[in-house]
């Protein structure tokens, strides 16, 4: 870009030049903004929903009522911002992925690979639908957004951008373990993007019962010794076979001559010393044990008590691998035992209902948002969502959906 020349300009020029350039970004995504018809439309005419009674399926009155908006889903976000601004738990997202198979529309017409346009045309979708879905978010509300290589880096930096007062995590699904070839890789994984608040808990443990016992004893390298972490060597108490408590930080002069140290009362004092008699440390310190206490069990290995740890409940990782999440199994060949219409690349159920169950804790009155409706919830509701409403209780599901003819074997 040519430098502009100032020499001549007056004072009004300069101040609308030095206007244009305080709101210009400084930080961030820049495309070439492409108007959307519908958003245009709506600046000016207000969507309303309208209910189609016939189509009402009530089995329980005691329920909340969960809703299936047809529609644009811009016009049913602009709505939602009227009847539901602040009151959304959770918002799930399953975008189209913008691989340029001609798989959605701008302004009616196919995006395709030879569109010069796409990637403005897919961010400009993209922000304005994540802009109303902002405020349709409660103060701790989550908001989750599927993508793949495609458009992964474009999302997380327009995610920054609208949310960057949000903690964004991207967590990595293995859905096709064997793998889309590539010029130079094999594409096995697509992504979830996790929005929600800084400093606090929002993303639930997940119970395993797979993991055996470990030692409670630090081992290993310099690390693990006592003087690594002085707040970490301590005794732990055991009578008849139980851990009752938990003694102080030991003086730096104290050493016990072993491990197990049984006092006149019965009680057994427990301290984190190998069988070379080096000290080593607990995995905890003294302030924090008594928070895991319920994990902790005691057990006689070669005449010793050892402590070890049942941990039971484990933070999702960043990276899901099971095979409970291969698309191709858990979507396509179950949706094809359901229904007789073939939808493009729909998800694994397990995949959906994790990222929803990874959110919403023990919450038993979440209200969750769909609005680029996931393939599988369409034609399955009564495998999956209506079990995830069982689990967890009264679950209020907003689905926002454009009108699909589904054929349903009998």
């Amino acid at each position: 870009m040519a430098k502009k020349d100032y020499t001549n300009w007056d004072r009004k020029e300069l101040i609308k030049e030095i206007d244009q350039l305080r709101k210009r970004k400084k930080y961030g995504l820049v495309w070439e903004e492409k108007l959307e018809d519908i958003v245009e439309q709506c600046k000016t005419k207000l969507p309303v929903l309208e209910e189609v009674k016939d189509k009402e399926i009530k089995t329980d009155s005691d329920k909340p009522m969960n809703l299936l908006i047809e529609g644009d889903n811009y016009h049913a976000l602009s709505v939602l911002n009227y009847t539901h601004k602040g009151k959304i738990d959770v918002i799930y997202i399953d975008p189209p992925y913008n691989t340029g198979a001609k798989d959605w529309k701008y302004n009616n017409d196919y995006v395709d690979i030879n569109d010069q346009w796409r990637h403005s045309k897919w961010l400009s979708f993209m922000e304005k639908r994540l802009k109303l879905s902002k405020h349709l978010l409660k103060r701790n509300g989550v908001l989750i957004c599927t993508i793949d290589k495609n458009e992964q880096a474009n999302l997380g930096v327009l995610l920054q951008e609208i949310f960057n007062k949000k903690e964004i995590v991207c967590v990595t699904i293995i859905h096709n373990p064997g793998g889309i070839q590539g010029k130079n890789f094999s594409h096995t994984n697509e992504f979830a993007y996790f929005i929600h608040p800084l400093n606090g808990n929002y993303i639930s443990t997940i119970a395993r019962d797979d993991v055996p016992p470990t030692a409670f004893r630090d081992w290993g390298k310099q690390s693990s010794k006592r003087e690594a972490a002085k707040t970490c060597f301590y005794p732990i108490y055991i009578k008849d076979e139980n851990i009752i408590g938990f003694g102080e930080v030991c003086l730096d002069n104290f050493h016990p001559k072993s491990s197990n140290n049984i006092k006149k009362d019965g009680i057994i004092e427990v301290y984190p010393v190998d069988q070379k008699g080096i000290e080593r440390k607990w995995r905890f310190g003294r302030e924090t044990v008594e928070d895991i206490k319920d994990e902790l069990i005691c057990k006689k290995v070669k005449g010793e008590y050892q402590i070890l740890r049942e941990k039971k409940d484990y933070r999702w990782k960043t990276v899901w691998t099971e095979i409970k999440y291969n698309a191709n199994v858990y979507g396509t060949k179950l949706l094809n035992n359901i229904i007789e219409s073939k939808f493009p690349y729909p998800k694994s159920v397990y995949a959906v209902m994790d990222c929803i169950k990874a959110v919403i804790h023990d919450n038993k009155d979440s209200t969750i948002l769909d609005f680029l409706l996931a393939l599988v919830l369409q034609v399955m509701p009564s495998w999956n969502l209506t079990r995830l409403i069982r689990e967890k209780g009264n679950l209020f599901y907003a689905l926002i959906m454009k009108t699909t003819t589904v054929k349903v074997q009998k």
